[in-house]
């Protein structure tokens, strides 16, 4: 049987998808940084970090969520659940070797505020949830970019710490009991400012 890839490897190389992006940003530009620039540069670096692992399986990129629950056979009967936005896409999608979906990756770029990713919070716990027993799905990961500069109160790497830990609370609250998160981050400081890479796993109970 072909070796699959662990959790933390995929996690790993979601961060460091992440980190490549920033990187390549500010090279690009000339010394912008990644919060001016699209989200689907990180999208793409994650995708290729992932499918440079090496190991059996692949990914797909912005696949339908109705087609996605058909081949995770979690389909069941009755309508979808709002959540999932049947009409949606999922933002990458990774497959075992045995070609069924195992992971949603949703991906954010510089959060403001929590409507940036309610949805997308509901979203990987509807995922997760429609028939969990035959589902192939195995976990999500919600990932996303984030900076900050230094203020009279508050370094810049404290205001990122302090926004991850609202954004962990609020996704806490959005999934109930019934999952549970882990969350592994890289903060990077360059002179006053600082910019981090973020993955938070939710997986069910």
């Amino acid at each position: 049987m072909p070796k699959s890839l662990s959790i933390d490897q995929i996690v790993n190389a979601t961060l460091a998808g992440i980190e490549n992006s920033q990187r390549k940003y500010e090279e690009w530009s000339g010394g912008y940084w990644l919060w001016e620039g699209p989200e689907y540069l990180i999208t793409i670096s994650v995708a290729e970090n992932i499918a440079n692992l090496g190991v059996s399986k692949y990914l797909t990129l912005e696949h339908s969520s109705a087609q996605t629950i058909e081949d995770a056979g979690a389909r069941g009967k009755g309508r979808l659940p709002r959540g999932i936005r049947e009409h949606g896409k999922v933002d990458i999608l990774v497959w075992w070797a045995t070609d069924t979906p195992r992971a949603i990756i949703e991906i954010k770029n510089q959060i403001y505020s929590k409507e940036q990713y309610n949805k997308d919070i509901r979203r990987i716990k509807e995922f997760l949830n429609r028939n969990a027993i035959l589902s192939t799905i195995q976990f999500g990961l919600f990932a996303f970019y984030d900076s900050a500069y230094d203020g009279v109160l508050k370094t810049a790497e404290e205001k990122i710490q302090n926004k991850i830990e609202k954004i962990q609370k609020n996704v806490i609250e959005i999934l109930g009991e019934k999952f549970r998160i882990d969350v592994k981050k890289n903060i990077h400081r360059e002179d006053k400012d600082a910019w981090a890479a973020v993955c938070i796993l939710i997986r069910a109970i």
